[in-house]
């Protein structure tokens, strides 16, 4: 564990491994500026910081050799001869050993970006692999310009890579004009206004440092959301004076906004630097002004946004997209007659990056948000400079005039109410019975589109004049808030009732390629035919990548369970939480993580000291909570369930009871029926497990059946009777029984 040996190659970076170190805290207590400006106090810190980092963790690897050679030594003399002198000095030297170890540890750990795993289980040597790997991955040895001819030559790179991103954050010349609809949005209510103008206070800063990330990427001054988060008793003052300051006047020290850009591969092998997603590392001073921002606008989004959109809006969920697509897939392609649908799947290119920052600025004015409020974002949004970090060395400065900040915690609110405005226009093209919805049933909601944040669905009926109105609504959505659709890698997909070479003429109309399969959607696959294992085989293959062999050899056992429930719990959540997996595959998931787990050797699976099935157990039965995969299936399936037996008034609910569950309520509408979709038979699999825990609050509905429902016992009455009860009896009330009040 050694620093660069030139000590200005790299910017500074608080290392947490400081933090186990008996005085840092007071070295920071002495060095730290507390009537100083946060911005110089920082930047003090910073100087110090680097001096004394080098000096007290600069050769950790030569003090742990040395204390090996000492250590080794002593026990020997031990064994030997004892001596109390050489016992007491064993254990100080060992003492001395797990604190060096423990420091390499943290220090390897925080380059890792690994963030599923606890330190202090012996997993050094696994940090240290994966942050190897993550430099050479991120290492960028070649690209193609916009000719098409590889550049190699590392200067030449980074100008290609520089001037592409100083274009594309640039805003083109032309005359602005807002063409979306007018006063659209909800109008915020006297209470709604209040809540966003109480003044800032100490705490809001506070609470926006504790929900960071503590070792999540710093920006240009080096200093992470944990330095905070452990000297909150220190700094929070600076901190909070400079954010009160920035509300009160506008003004902002230009170090808090400068940020660096990291470029992440959207794909394996990048080729050209648009297949880049570029993320900017903003300093912690900044993101805790945007987040306190941010944590006023969050109660107030869903109230704002419409249903058919779903991306960071509190209470609505990435599944509710899938499933609701995914059932609209369904009924087209088992639609008949004449009149036919299509689903579009829009892509947009770099939508963050080209935002307009005059559509977002009258966007925050048609919401109604106080002019002090749009002036303080937008200042946020404007003022920014940043530099790409190329291969470890920074660029020259880029000066956005567009875009908003991906890595920015206020960045979805803004984006999503920009998105808003399209549906805005959609909704009117509705009103105005241009732009024909599809509906699943002949009552269900009309469906004209679904959005999660820029994954844009688009639903009408199959006509000529539909592929016109949608054009229409993109291009004014374009020309207004500086987005532009890729039409290549966007798809098409037209309803089976429609004859092909009619399906092949919409397409062309549209500019987008017609297909039977819209393949991905928010990660998961949309459902094309029949279900087999092999629609499965991909997700096992991910798992398995993830969960390599050499993980295996460089973590502990209890660092590969942690790692286990981790990557289960992210990378099959989403299939887990829509479809009911196959017993094969939940048992080859299953085999997977035993497998990792216990450990190869020699390519033999290790000797398995405990019983899997104890394993799987939670840990106050003696287990370690890893889940299996069925029974975690059943249990987000079940909770799906519940929602739409109980009234959900989520959209993709409401859709699926309007399709199959007519003229029923509770549990009764999860019954299978003939042709249903694969989701709503997953759901309805679960009908059983609900039925055991679940009972009726019974209330003057009257709608609670006496012999059939579950309500004064674990299972209905109808079953536990000692006598026949009449078929024309079996659908009375409680309230038909019920002499008293309720019912």
């Amino acid at each position: 564990m050694s620093p660069p040996t030139d000590a200005t190659a790299r910017p500074f970076c608080f290392e947490a491994v400081g933090l186990l170190h008996p005085h840092f805290k007071d070295f920071c207590s002495e060095n730290w500026k507390k009537e100083a400006e946060l911005t110089y106090s920082l930047k003090e810190m910073a100087d110090k910081l680097s001096v004394w980092q080098r000096d007290v963790f600069g050769s950790t690897s030569r003090k742990k050799r040395r204390l090996l050679a000492r250590l080794a030594g002593v026990t020997e003399c031990l064994a030997n001869s004892f001596s109390p002198g050489l016992l007491k000095l064993q254990i100080r030297l060992e003492k001395e050993l797990d604190l060096i170890i423990a420091q390499e540890e943290v220090y390897w750990f925080q380059r890792s970006s690994e963030k599923w795993v606890k330190m202090g289980e012996q997993n050094t040597s696994y940090f240290h692999q994966q942050a190897t790997r993550r430099r050479r991955r991120n290492k960028i040895m070649a690209l193609r310009n916009a000719n098409g001819d590889w550049i190699e030559n590392q200067e030449n790179l980074k100008d290609l890579v520089v001037q592409f991103y100083r274009l594309l954050y640039t805003q083109e010349e032309g005359i602005y004009e807002d063409r979306m609809p007018k006063n659209r949005f909800p109008r915020l209510l006297q209470d709604d206004l209040l809540s966003l103008l109480r003044p800032f206070h100490i705490s809001d800063f506070h609470k926006a440092i504790l929900e960071m990330k503590p070792l999540a990427a710093p920006g240009p001054d080096g200093f992470q959301a944990l330095f905070y988060q452990k000297f909150w008793a220190l700094v929070g003052r600076n901190l909070s004076e400079m954010a009160i300051h920035f509300f009160e006047t506008g003004n902002i020290a230009e170090e808090t906004v400068e940020s660096t850009v990291v470029l992440i591969p959207k794909v394996d092998h990048p080729e050209t630097p648009a297949q880049f997603r570029p993320i900017s590392l903003n300093n912690v001073a900044l993101k805790a002004i945007t987040k306190a921002i941010g944590n006023r606008l969050k109660p107030l989004m869903p109230k704002l946004v419409a249903p058919n959109q779903s991306g960071f809006i509190k209470g609505r969920q990435t599944n509710d997209n899938i499933v609701l697509l995914q059932e609209t897939l369904h009924s087209l392609r088992n639609k008949k007659g004449k009149k036919g649908g299509l689903v579009i799947k829009i892509d947009l290119e770099k939508a963050y990056d080209r935002l307009h920052w005059s559509f977002l600025r009258d966007t925050l004015g048609e919401i109604g948000l106080p002019s002090t409020w749009i002036i303080r974002i937008m200042t946020c949004v404007e003022q920014n400079q940043m530099r790409i970090n190329w291969n470890g060395e920074l660029t020259s400065v880029i000066r956005p005039s567009r875009g908003v900040r991906q890595g920015d915690p206020l960045s979805p609110f803004l984006f999503v109410l920009c998105m808003e405005r399209l549906a805005h226009r959609i909704d009117q093209a509705v009103d105005e019975k241009l732009w024909k919805p599809i509906t699943l049933t002949k009552d269900g909601p009309k469906l004209s589109h679904l959005f999660f944040a820029d994954d844009l669905i688009l639903f009408a009926e199959a006509e000529g004049g539909q592929i016109d109105v949608i054009r229409s609504c993109l291009e004014e959505f374009c020309a207004s808030s500086g987005q532009r659709v890729n039409f290549n890698k966007s798809a098409m997909y037209v309803s089976p009732n429609i004859r092909r070479d009619k399906a092949q003429r919409l397409g062309e109309r549209a500019g987008i390629t017609l297909t039977n399969d819209l393949g991905r959607y928010l990660g998961l696959k949309t459902i094309n035919g029949r279900i087999t294992k092999g629609r499965y085989q991909e997700l096992i293959l991910r798992i398995q990548q993830k969960l390599a062999t050499w993980k295996t050899n460089h973590l502990s056992v209890a660092g590969r369970i942690t790692l286990v429930k981790s990557i289960t719990s992210s990378m099959a959540i989403y299939p887990m939480f829509t479809e009911r997996l196959p017993t094969a595959i939940c048992n080859s998931l299953d085999r997977i993580n035993r497998q990792f787990v216990w450990g190869e050797e020699d390519g033999k699976s290790k000797f398995h000291p405990v019983a899997w099935e104890q394993m799987t157990k939670p840990r106050q039965q003696g287990g370690v909570g890893i889940r299996p995969t069925k029974l975690a299936n059943q249990a987000m399936l079940a909770k799906g369930a519940w929602k739409l037996a109980t009234g959900n008034q989520a959209l993709w609910a409401r859709v699926m009871r309007s399709k199959y569950g007519r003229n029923r309520q509770g549990l009764s509408i999860l019954q299978k029926r003939k042709g249903s979709s694969f989701a709503w038979n997953s759901f309805s699999h679960t009908v059983n497990l609900l039925r055991k825990g679940a009972a009726y609050n019974v209330t003057t509905s009257q709608k609670t059946k006496f012999w059939t429902d579950v309500w004064a016992m674990e299972e209905p009455l109808l079953e536990v009777t000692t006598s026949e009860v009449p078929l024309d009896k079996r659908d009375n009330r409680v309230a038909d029984y019920w002499e008293g009040p309720g019912g």
